[in-house]
């Protein structure tokens, strides 16, 4: 059996943070601070009509403040509104702030940034604003030690299960991938080409998250038939757009993998994924 590396340790954090919301976010920000904090970080909830006056977690000593805050598929509007109002409400009601971080699952759209470096932190130079997005977040934890990781993200960090063949079926059609993706409660990371380009790169990053998206949703829209049939319809223009530029998908599920860490976790069906290169030219076969 061999351990986890380094990058897909990261990779596998970054993927068990994507699947966050709201306060369940926002407890495993606390575990972040408590570790990279011992002694100092704070939680905060809110409580009576002050709610937790713009700040979710801070070191009183080090006079770091966090806002913590899961914003994927948000739209940049009640995005920026809530950062301006998340950092301009902890200025408001605490004192000599050093660092304001705010702390995301996702990573901020474009609009987003330039508008927190062209008007958040010119309007307070006196304090340092950052944003950690997910790639940030993953990195950071991924340094840790190996039981902190576990402390804070609760990722199976324990060794791989043994070797086992699994036989992977080319996918086609939403229809043929959806009930890999509504069965699974998580996924492997998946394999691509190593010679793509920077455009090829980005197709499939988008595909991959499509699928790990619908997955996500999918507990939530099995009760509607036409919902289900939308989105096998999505699936398989992202299918058809992957082979239009030479790429086909081949998938399967793995049952009984761990899911977190620890003597004891929790096991569950995992999707795998398998980006392969295909000869435009050579014919297809039914």
């Amino acid at each position: 059996m061999t351990a986890v590396d380094q990058n897909s340790l990261r990779k596998l954090v970054e993927g068990q943070l994507l699947r966050l919301e709201g306060s369940a976010f926002q407890d495993c920000m606390d575990r972040l601070g408590l570790e990279l904090y011992p002694g100092d970080y704070q939680p905060v909830r809110a409580a009576g009509p002050k709610g937790d006056t713009k700040n979710d977690g801070y070191c009183p000593n080090a006079r770091v403040f966090f806002a913590a805050h899961a914003t994927r598929g948000e739209r940049i509007d009640k995005t920026k509104a809530k950062i301006c109002g998340d950092l301009e409400g902890c200025l408001h009601e605490h004192r000599d702030v050093k660092v304001w971080r705010f702390l995301t699952n996702d990573t901020l759209p474009g609009e987003v940034d330039q508008f927190i470096d062209n008007e958040l932190r010119p309007r307070y130079r006196d304090v340092t604003v950052e944003v950690w997005g997910i790639k940030t977040l993953a990195d950071e934890i991924s340094k840790l030690k190996r039981m902190q990781v576990d402390r804070i993200i609760d990722v199976g960090t324990v060794d791989e299960p043994e070797f086992e063949v699994v036989i992977l079926r080319h996918m086609k059609t939403g229809r043929d991938l959806w009930p890999n993706l509504s069965g699974c409660l998580g996924w492997l990371e998946h394999d691509e080409p190593e010679d793509c380009t920077d455009e090829e790169q980005e197709l499939i990053d988008s595909a991959v998250q499509s699928f790990r998206d619908w997955s996500d949703i999918s507990g939530d829209i099995e009760f509607s038939r036409s919902s289900v049939r939308d989105a096998q319809r999505s699936i398989t223009s992202i299918l058809e757009e992957l082979a239009e530029k030479g790429f086909a998908l081949y998938s399967a599920t793995k049952d009984d993998y761990p899911l977190t860490g620890g003597p004891s976790p929790i096991l569950g069906t995992v999707a795998i994924f398998r980006i392969t290169r295909v000869d435009l030219a050579a014919p297809t076969s039914s």
